[in-house]
């Protein structure tokens, strides 16, 4: 009987045990819904949907389950972010869409030609690859191991050494509530604006099926790591002193759900700290792809920063002994560390090794070793120094330059395919031709009146083949020679193949009386900012001369009515401004009350077509027999937008133009099985369900 009870009471602590260790294995997190439900299809058991909104799930899952969202599922990053409860979890998907924008924005020009260039000269690829090796040689660098804490603790003495002692500069510990390893952070105090902070990142810590046995973790992260390190020593090795504040990080935890990174964006966000922006430095020395350099344009990247880092490699990697390429592509959510800093409404930018389905196919597994980068002595990360060191030094901007009242150069540096033809604004009606990619028609003004609201037409020219063609509209309001303060950027429109196009802005009635200058900018398939070079398109600088108000009331209905915004929820009397028309909430829908820039309602014409993310793609039937689907686009977002249908292994399968709001879609040729509906190219991307019998 006793052996009975003793047999009985080890059977039941063993499922206690088990239950305990089932528990622990399990975790909160967030992910997108689309990765959520292909999850749930290969590893059922291991994950589950607790809540979805707006596109975003709050979820429960293994660590089986967050490594085939590795393995299956994704191309690059964890994919979800940590979450420490159910709470904070379904709290996070419910913000996702509200974040607001920091305090102020980086001063985005290239001034710094002298400096930029003697750093560029000072890179040194081979030290890069010896740290690179020197990380990969702890074998693993999983949170959870001894190894992970001790090659941060090595990296902070690297970095105190590279130093030199420089009593402007300091390096920390951060330690953690997520994870048993801390991150280190190194600042350099700025000179003259010290809190106005400049930071480049990278993860630190490694991840293979192994975890704690075998993650050498060469490109996925030692490369970013060793990259970053690099840069730092090329500006010590200058004594370079910032105006502005940098700092260099180092995250643990990047691959379990971005923990490090998120608690520090978190405290940055909690103690209003001014971060201008954020680089990611994650994988730099695995070339998969023809061009050098990917920036990932992802929905919650800053596409300011983006164009920015783009303008750089314009000026200075074009040609000569420093010269690389560059072009685009699409990570995911959770993407890696600059998705931390996005979340918190800072602006945030990752150029990557290569096209993400290019990348190396090594990383996660115990192959990540150096031995199978394609190119040798970390020549290829050697690159991606440059580029940081380029963004470090303008964007922070040296102790000894010298600000000149000048305006920045701008320009595109190819006009063979596409020109401003025409800019109608006021008494400016200027036609032009082709010539270098910049015009300087300053000779050329209107007078625009304080607190008036003004509407300005440009006109696009193609010289053969029509293309996509994105503009921005800057006024120096305050007359200090840049476009970089706040409202100055009075216009931008995404790239789309209309013409003209025509956008209204209100001058502010603080607005300096004088003349002043306004920049045009047309650039091929995206916006562009207000300085530096861009492959084709054009600018054109006019003059404003500001003048009183002359007392009058404002005509314009629109006036001081916010833009319409999709991720809001609003009211029966609510008024809205979209597409330059007036509307108003009611209990039905909207009431489209008139265009903007008119004195009185001119129609009032019942109309839903504003509304909310859920409802925007609409088809039927779902699920399908037959041939065809009809899908209905709402939001006007089906102009010149595509539509793709892609399978459950994220493989496109069919990609649509929308010629009208509702359109037929053949689905003949699809298996049955579960697909995905997308509609691309609209800020953001909208997803929904298709099962096919």
């Amino acid at each position: 009987m006793k052996k009975k009870y003793l047999l009985l009471s080890l059977l039941l602590l063993c499922l206690s045990f088990s239950n305990v260790h089932s528990q622990e294995k399990m975790f909160y997190g967030t992910i997108e819904t689309k990765d959520a439900l292909k999850l749930l299809k290969v590893a059922p058991s291991d994950i589950k949907i607790l809540s979805s909104t707006n596109g975003f799930s709050a979820v429960k899952l293994s660590h089986h389950a967050a490594e085939k969202l590795h393995h299956m599922i994704l191309t690059h990053g964890p994919g979800f972010i940590y979450e420490p409860s159910e709470k904070q979890a379904l709290q996070t998907i419910k913000k996702l869409q509200s974040r607001k924008a920091h305090k102020k924005r980086a001063s985005y020009t290239i001034s710094e030609n002298q400096l930029v260039n003697q750093s560029l000269g000072l890179v040194n690829n081979t030290n890069i690859a010896n740290h690179i090796v020197e990380l990969e040689n702890y074998g693993t660098r999983y949170h959870t191991t001894q190894k992970a804490t001790q090659a941060v603790q090595d990296l902070k003495q690297k970095w105190e050494t590279i130093a030199n002692g420089r009593s402007d500069v300091s390096v920390r510990i951060v330690n953690h509530s997520s994870t048993s390893m801390p991150s280190v952070v190194m600042t350099i105090q700025g000179s003259d604006f010290p809190n106005e902070y400049v930071i480049i990142g990278g993860h630190i810590d490694s991840v293979s099926p192994e975890r704690a046995t075998n993650a050498p973790g060469a490109d996925d992260n030692a490369s970013g790591i060793a990259t970053i390190t690099e840069m730092a020593r090329v500006l010590f090795q200058m004594d370079f002193q910032p105006k502005r504040t940098i700092e260099f990080m180092a995250f643990a935890a990047e691959e379990v759900g971005l923990r490090g990174s998120k608690e520090i964006a978190q405290d940055y966000k909690n103690r209003n700290i001014n971060v201008l922006s954020y680089v990611q430095f994650d994988m730099t020395n695995y070339k998969g792809s023809p061009k050098d350099v990917y920036i990932s344009d992802d929905s919650y990247n800053s596409s300011t920063l983006n164009d920015f880092l783009a303008s750089l490699m314009d000026y200075y990697n074009a040609s000569g002994n420093h010269q690389f390429t560059y072009d685009y592509t699409r990570c995911n959510y959770g993407c890696s560390d600059h998705y931390s800093w996005a979340q918190q409404g800072y602006d945030a930018a990752f150029p990557f090794e290569a096209s993400f389905n290019d990348s190396s196919p090594y990383i996660h597994t115990v192959n990540d070793t150096s031995d199978r980068f394609p190119t040798a002595n970390a020549t290829h990360a050697a690159k991606f120094a440059k580029l940081g060191l380029e963004y470090l030094i303008e964007v922070a901007k040296s102790k000894t330059s010298v600000s000149v009242p000048t305006y920045c150069d701008s320009r595109g540096n190819s006009v063979n395919d596409e020109y401003i033809q025409n800019v109608l604004l006021g008494a400016i009606n200027n036609n032009s031709g082709a010539t270098n990619g910049y015009q300087d028609f300053t000779n050329i003004s209107t007078d625009l009146e304080q607190g008036s609201s003004n509407t300005i037409t440009i006109t696009p020219k193609w010289t053969g083949t029509i293309y996509k063609e994105g503009y921005t509209v800057w006024i120096d309001y305050n007359q200090d020679s840049d476009f970089e303060d706040s409202g100055e950027q009075v216009w931008i429109k995404s790239a789309s193949t209309d013409s003209p196009v025509n956008g209204t802005f209100t001058v502010p009635a603080n607005a300096k009386l004088g003349n002043t200058r306004m920049r045009v900018s047309m650039r091929y398939n995206t916006t562009h900012t207000s300085c530096g070079a861009f492959s084709y398109g054009e600018v054109e600088d006019y003059t404003i001369n500001i003048i009183e108000d002359d007392g009058d009331i404002s005509t314009n209905i629109c006036d001081g009515v916010p833009q319409y915004d999709s991720s809001q929820s609003y009211q029966a009397g609510d008024r809205v401004v979209y597409f330059n028309v007036l509307y108003e909430r009611t209990l039905g829908g909207w009431n489209r009350i008139g265009n903007c820039g008119s004195a009185k309602i001119t129609e009032l014409n019942t109309k839903q077509i504003l509304v909310d993310n859920t409802n925007v793609i609409v088809f039927s039937p779902n699920p399908v027999e037959e041939d065809f689907i009809t899908l209905q686009v709402y939001n006007e977002l089906w102009k010149n937008k595509e539509v793709i249908i892609y399978n459950v292994n994220g493989k496109l399968l069919k990609k649509l133009k929308m010629s009208a709001g509702s359109n037929n879609i053949d689905v003949s040729k699809l298996s049955a099985g579960v697909y995905f509906v997308s509609l691309e190219d609209t800020g953001k991307m909208y997803t929904k369900q298709l099962v096919k019998k």
